[in-house]
């Protein structure tokens, strides 16, 4: 398997993705006892199993129990493609039920308004107007360059993102996923506030002279450096607490503008649209106690219709 995650997925997948790939292995994976000295054709469904079965015991939640299977089975696949196994064992095990993540938070607009002026002047100011307009995703708020901004046109493209691994942050010109690569509309509101953060960025560039960073990219300190992944993850905790504001995680902000759209009046697929998923279904299971909270709306067209028309006479 170490083999298979030097010499294939390598080659394969980026590199912060392979950096999860080699955390499982190595921490879990290679260290199981069981595992030790077992040659490959003696892998059985059971002994695979057993694994599953004790990570969970560990602590593990079973999301990330199925994250480990999700990489054994890939491995498994490889081997018998090169035809060192006959059959690949993993596909005969139980795995534990898929956890929804209950944790999320949703913002009501109000307490965005507040969230905006909270952050006003500092650091990540940038950063917030955008997630919280657009719902993006940190990678993509980071990774957002003027280039993909046509005030003529009014558009915003998500085409870029930024992602830590390895200690580094990796800049690509491409998305999470296909459908993530979208163009979106400038707001009015974020049409004249990108102006003023471009004036800003200019007068930071006549300030600092040599030492300004002129990289290009939206979101950055006063000298032009890109802001770090990380930093906004960190510093947007660290100001809320400061703050003694609830806490929240800056994904957050993700389920806080999918509940603005649904307040607004946007259907699922609009909003689907707007966050970039592929298909609705993903949408509906990320977001579906937030879009299936306006039952009572639907409660009241039913009763008006059925048993409040107008009597005659």
């Amino acid at each position: 398997m170490r083999d298979w995650l030097d010499n294939v997925m390598a080659y394969k997948v980026k590199e912060n993705t392979l950096e999860q790939y080699d955390l499982t292995f190595d921490r879990y994976i290679s260290e199981h006892k069981p595992f030790h000295g077992l040659k490959l054709q003696d892998l059985t469904p059971p002994l695979l199993q057993s694994y599953y079965s004790e990570q969970g015991k560990a602590g593990l939640s079973p999301n990330t129990v199925r994250k480990h299977h999700a990489n054994i089975h890939k491995y498994l696949d490889h081997a018998v493609r090169l035809g060192l196994i006959a059959f690949n064992p993993s596909t005969q095990v139980e795995l534990p039920a898929k956890q929804k993540y209950t944790g999320a938070m949703a913002c009501t607009p109000e307490q965005l308004q507040d969230l905006l002026q909270l952050f006003r002047g500092d650091p990540l100011e940038t950063v917030l107007m955008l997630g919280v307009t657009y719902g993006l995703r940190r990678s993509e708020v980071c990774g957002l360059r003027w280039d993909a901004v046509d005030m003529e046109a009014g558009t915003l493209h998500i085409c870029h993102t930024a992602v830590k691994a390895n200690g580094r942050v990796l800049y690509s010109d491409s998305t999470k996923t296909a459908t993530s690569n979208r163009v979106l509309p400038l707001t009015a509101s974020m049409r004249e506030y990108l102006g003023s953060v471009r004036e800003r960025q200019e007068e930071n560039k006549r300030l600092f002279g040599r030492d300004y960073t002129d990289s290009g990219y939206i979101c950055v300190k006063p000298d032009g450096t890109p802001i770090d992944p990380d930093f906004v993850t960190h510093h947007f905790r660290r100001v809320l607490v400061a703050n003694d504001v609830p806490v929240i995680r800056f994904h957050d902000l993700r389920h806080s503008a999918v509940n603005t759209l649904r307040k607004g009046g946007c259907d699922v697929k609009d909003i689907q649209a707007w966050l970039g998923h592929s298909d609705v279904s993903t949408t509906l299971n990320i977001y579906g106690h937030i879009l299936q909270g306006d039952m009572a709306r639907l409660g009241n067209v039913v009763d008006a219709a059925l048993f409040q028309a107008p009597k005659a006479g």
